[in-house]
């Protein structure tokens, strides 16, 4: 079963918890045990696992701001969002989570995450389900 999920963000940079959203899939899927693909098709956002709440969305922000240096980018399309291209490459652009029971598998904390870096923009998550 396959599924486009649109996510509008709301700010330059920010993180969104798709889980809830995801799950409600696998619900409507009625999926037991299988996997859950998820791909965004942007080169300025990402997807990644993390913990939401208590500002850990900021630090994870705060985090890949830090990994990136402030250098002189060569992108000659537009060099003011380089460095968005550059977070999107090293963070990924995909996930696959196991699903058990009909929930995804994640750890007590762990949510499944949208990591807008050049917002505001509607960003599109190609969710794939896949029974066994």
């Amino acid at each position: 079963m396959a599924h486009v999920l649109r996510v509008s963000t709301e700010r330059l940079k920010e993180v969104v918890d798709l889980t809830e959203r995801i799950q409600s899939l696998i619900r409507r899927g009625k999926i037991r045990d299988g996997l859950c693909a998820l791909f965004i098709t942007h080169t300025t956002a990402a997807l990644t696992t993390g913990e939401i709440g208590e500002g850990t969305e900021q630090d994870l922000l705060d985090v890949v701001e830090q990994i990136i240096p402030s250098i002189r980018f060569r992108h000659a399309h537009d060099p003011s969002h380089a460095w968005s291209h550059m977070a999107a490459s090293i963070l990924g652009p995909s996930l696959t989570v196991p699903v058990t029971d009909g929930r995804l598998a994640l750890g007590t904390w762990q949510s499944l995450l949208l990591v807008e870096l050049d917002g505001p923009r509607e960003r599109a998550v190609h969710v794939t389900l896949l029974p066994t």
